[in-house]
């Protein structure tokens, strides 16, 4: 009986294809979790800053659109690229000041809120002076880079290879 030489190569090109979208599904589905887990898993967990002021429900998930504009850019053995085209991505992600103009619809509508509620603070905003509202929106990150995310992926890789070499003995 003749011991066959296993095709390594063959192995090798198949985990080449294969591994970087693995790979690349993991950081998707580790940052989509942000958003049920409302915090971010680096070397521990980050939870976010709740939401002030207005509404139930969960930060950062009004329609969805954050987290399903989560996509994959290009998955290559050399680097994993993930991205998120919502214009307001960045700004939750790392936080920072938003300046907002006064427009004339606007104290339209915070007058209707006015009527309609009675609401003192409508009345106050239908009424200023400013030109612009300016708030600090806090960091709430759901993507980025991760200790915890890279010790997955070191372990899939480990798995992944264990298990090719399993099929050689």
């Amino acid at each position: 009986m003749k011991n066959e030489v296993p095709d390594f190569v063959r192995h090798f090109e198949t985990l080449k294809r294969t591994l970087p979208r693995k790979v690349a599904g993991m950081a998707v589905n580790r940052f989509k979790s942000s958003f049920d887990k409302q915090g971010f898993m680096d070397r521990s967990f980050r939870a976010w800053e709740p939401r002030k002021g207005g509404g139930g429900g969960a930060t950062l998930v009004q329609t969805g659109n954050l987290r399903d504009s989560i996509k994959i850019d290009s998955a290559t053995m050399r680097q994993v690229s993930i991205s998120n085209d919502a214009p307001y991505a960045n700004i939750h992600n790392e936080g920072g000041v938003v300046k907002i103009p006064v427009t004339s619809k606007m104290r339209k509508y915070f007058w209707y809120m006015f009527k309609a509620t009675g609401e003192g603070k409508w009345k106050g905003m239908a009424m200023t002076k400013k030109t612009h509202f300016i708030f600090r929106m806090p960091k709430r990150q759901f993507m980025g880079e991760s200790a915890d995310l890279m010790n997955r992926i070191d372990r899939e890789f480990e798995s992944q290879i264990s298990r090719v070499m399993k099929t050689f003995k």
